[in-house]
């Protein structure tokens, strides 16, 4: 095999599907368990790409190895159609990514029906406004070791953040609000939650228990 038909065996059989698996990635996380798993993936991803482009496939390898480049020549329509395997993938990966972040049926076809490895991963993946409350395992951290606040983007600063896997558990809450010391309740005013224009970062490990509701 010479270096031409290596390129084309790596443009082939392992380009495609390490282009959708970084896209997908960039959408819902490093959410392989292990290199074996990302690497069996971008794997079967080259092989149905491959199924689906296989007579575009054909058309490049005859351009290549027939007459096509005689003369020193190039053929126009190659640019476009090797560049197929760079965006074809990479656009299939945004749009199954989205699709599992917004939880779509049809997204379960490619990532199966728990895609997350982690529950933490699963709801911190979830588009959309969310009330915390969380209890401490230091009785003197937060407010009688209680922390409430809002998972959202936020106006003055960073947005709420919630670090996913493989990385260590960590969370920043964009908004914190005034709760009760001693039952953890979030405190109203007017009906309306008091915020208090402070976030806060809480490692997952200082959590003794955490409630979560969507709004």
């Amino acid at each position: 095999m010479d270096s031409l038909d290596a390129l084309l065996a790596a443009l082939l059989g392992v380009v495609p599907g390490a282009i959708y698996t970084w896209e997908l990635e960039k959408q819902v996380g490093s959410w392989g368990l292990d290199m074996v798993d990302r690497v069996l993936r971008f794997l079967g991803m080259s092989v149905l790409f491959h199924l689906l482009l296989a007579p575009l496939t054909w058309w490049i390898y005859q351009q290549v190895r027939g007459d096509g480049l005689v003369g020193g020549s190039m053929p126009w329509l190659l640019w476009p159609a090797v560049a197929t395997y760079a965006l074809l993938p990479a656009l299939a990966g945004i749009l199954v990514g989205r699709a599992a972040k917004q939880r779509r049926t049809w997204s379960r076809l490619l990532t199966g029906p728990a895609p997350a490895p982690r529950a933490w991963d699963n709801v911190f993946s979830h588009q959309g406004r969310a009330w915390l409350r969380l209890k401490l395992k230091d009785p003197n951290g937060g407010d009688g070791g209680w922390v409430a606040g809002v998972f959202a983007p936020s106006e003055n600063g960073p947005n709420s953040y919630a670090a996913g896997f493989p990385h260590d558990q960590d969370l920043y809450l964009a908004d914190t609000v005034d709760v009760d010391p001693a039952s953890g309740r979030i405190q109203l005013v007017n009906g309306q939650p008091a915020f208090r224009g402070v976030g806060v970062l809480v490692r997952w490990e200082e959590v003794n228990y955490a409630e979560v509701s969507w709004t």
